[in-house]
């Protein structure tokens, strides 16, 4: 319950930090790194905001 909150905000802190890092790779690589940082980002982001939805659902549920 308050653990899916946890990990779901986790994880939407997380994909807030790689999305900024995004900007930071100027190399040969860059298109690349850019592509898979923007990917974990998106992807830890709709996980977060999937498990927080869960966790306030449960915890909602038990107060009932």
């Amino acid at each position: 319950m308050i653990k899916n909150l946890k990990v779901g905000l986790g994880l939407i802190i997380l994909g807030e930090v790689l999305g900024y890092f995004n900007g930071y790779f100027l190399s040969d690589f860059s298109d690349f790194t850019t592509g898979l940082l923007l990917g974990l980002s998106v992807g830890m982001k709709l996980v977060g905001i999937i498990l927080s939805l869960v966790g306030i659902i449960q915890v909602s549920n038990d107060n009932k």
